[in-house]
């Protein structure tokens, strides 16, 4: 028996009363689990990242007497101090994921990694090869804990961290390494925990990664409609904010659109649903309504034969029957219709709100590919013998040469 199954028999819980999963069903709150865990790995990546890049100090300042003008951000902190934020967020979410997977046992710990950061206000190691090294090692055991806690849990963790990786910023070669192969495992891992991730954002950010992946490729190819791969590199950690956001429930793609989106949505819905309204129609036309109404006329065929009175008599049961007949058969057609139409319009209406979700999420992409497109238009194209000529100085005619 697994430690998570084994706590729950321990505490006595029902199965049912806890979120089910298929690995382990003993999760409390399996959507929180994975999310902690993506923002975990994503966590993860940024520590490993920023020791990488932090430029270490010879010495650090003593803090002033008088208090600066505002407070103290982010980016202001020196290199350790920082690493101890993650540190402390890494320990949190660890804790998190035990709580909400019942794991008794023992967690992973960050001591290893703390214990070569130097005391608040000493200076930065000169040296953060282990200190890397000490957090790549916390990372496989993460990892290795993760996986065995719960299959989604591990998924996650590397989802969150192989994101993060995929937006850092780098030059032509790191942007196209980034795009070379990685996004078809990230749209697997987006499939497989699309369940439990909030509501649209695997399939947008999945949708959104590809249209990703695609520039990235033309670009690397040199295809002059497209936005320089520098430029990519600058808009892509904007992207990976917007797809974080996403992905941890921080941000619903819904919230991106507006009144024209919706519009275009209906517009969409409606042509969709006609076409398949007429291929409907034609496929039991010959098979189910043509004997049926052949039926149905023979039916008031016979009956106003068989009416006594006079003609009106016979024209009106006639009319009569054909209509009750109608009726019946829009009664037995119709009903089992109008289901499968909302079984099949539902599907198509989340296919096209993720299409404009994706459209939306794409903002960073959008605005670079459009400053790309417009930039050729705005600059006049020179012929090979005005290179190097001022636009405001006049041309040399055939009048003024010797």
């Amino acid at each position: 028996m697994s430690p998570l199954h084994r706590a729950g028999a321990e505490n006595g819980s029902s199965i049912d009363e806890i979120g089910r999963d298929d690995a382990y069903p003993l999760i409390r709150d399996e959507r929180a689990c994975i999310v902690t865990a993506l923002r975990l790995g994503w966590w993860m990546a940024d520590a490993y990242h920023h020791g990488q890049h932090a430029e270490p100090h010879a010495f650090v300042e003593a803090r002033p007497a008088v208090p600066p003008a505002k407070l103290s951000n982010l980016t202001e902190m020196s290199a350790h101090r920082r690493m101890r934020m993650y540190l402390d967020g890494v320990d949190v979410a660890l804790a998190q994921i035990a709580d909400l997977t019942r794991h008794t046992g023992p967690v992973p710990d960050t001591s290893a990694a703390r214990a070569l950061l130097p005391d608040l206000g000493q200076p930065d190691p000169a040296d953060p090869v282990p200190l890397l090294l000490a957090l790549d090692d916390l990372n496989v055991e993460v990892l290795r804990w993760a996986m065995a806690a719960n299959h989604r849990v591990g998924l996650a963790y590397r989802l969150g961290r192989s994101v993060a990786d995929t937006v850092r910023a780098g030059d032509v070669t790191q942007l196209l390494r980034q795009f070379g192969g990685r996004q078809v495992q990230i749209s697997r891992w987006l499939d497989e925990l699309a369940s439990v991730l909030p509501p649209y954002s695997a399939a947008v950010v999945r949708r959104s990664l590809a249209a990703w992946a695609s520039a990235v490729d033309r670009a690397g190819h040199g295809d002059p409609t497209e936005p320089t791969p520098a430029t990519l590199s600058r808009a892509l950690r904007g992207q990976g904010d917007l797809w974080r956001d996403v992905l941890t429930g921080g941000l619903h793609p819904r919230d991106l659109l507006d009144e024209e989106d919706y519009a275009v949505i209906a517009r969409n819905l409606i042509i969709r649903d006609r076409r398949l309204v007429a291929q409907a129609a034609r496929g039991i036309f010959w098979p189910v309504l043509v004997p049926l109404l052949l039926v149905l006329f023979a039916v008031v065929g016979v009956s106003a034969a068989a009416a006594a009175g006079s003609p009106t008599t016979r024209a009106t049961v006639a009319l009569v029957g054909l209509g009750a007949g109608l009726a019946a058969i829009w009664r037995s057609v119709s009903g089992p219709a109008l289901a499968v139409a909302g079984e099949v319009n539902r599907p198509l209406l989340d296919s096209e709100l993720t299409a404009r979700m994706a459209l939306r999420l794409n903002r960073p992409l959008t605005t670079a590919q459009v400053s790309a497109k417009a930039a050729p238009r705005t600059r006049r194209q020179r012929r090979p013998d005005e290179t190097g000529r001022s636009k405001y100085v006049a041309r040399v005619s055939r009048v003024d040469l010797p």
